[in-house]
């Protein structure tokens, strides 16, 4: 990583700006960004609704599994619900 740093007028234009050439030494950058504004194409989308319909499935999965147990209520008698009294 190097020491560079983007003041935040320079950082607002390259994400919200027309891209321009390397100003500043941000050329990779530059490049990046224009990558990441590009429209997807189709060859890249492929799969996207199986790879997303397994996702949810995991992700419910995992909700189901590691869902909080209810906290313990306290007894009457001070003790905490569900220990032994003796």
């Amino acid at each position: 990583m190097t020491g560079h740093r983007l003041d935040q007028e320079t950082a607002e234009r390259l994400l919200s700006g027309p891209l321009a050439g390397p100003a500043g030494g941000t050329g990779p950058l530059v490049a990046l960004l224009a990558a990441v504004r590009a429209a997807a194409d189709p060859a890249e989308l492929r799969g996207e609704s199986a790879a997303m319909a397994a996702f949810r499935a995991a992700r419910a999965d995992t909700l189901r599994t590691t869902s909080p147990a209810p906290p313990h209520r306290a007894q009457p008698d001070g003790r905490a619900g569900g220990q032994p009294s003796g």
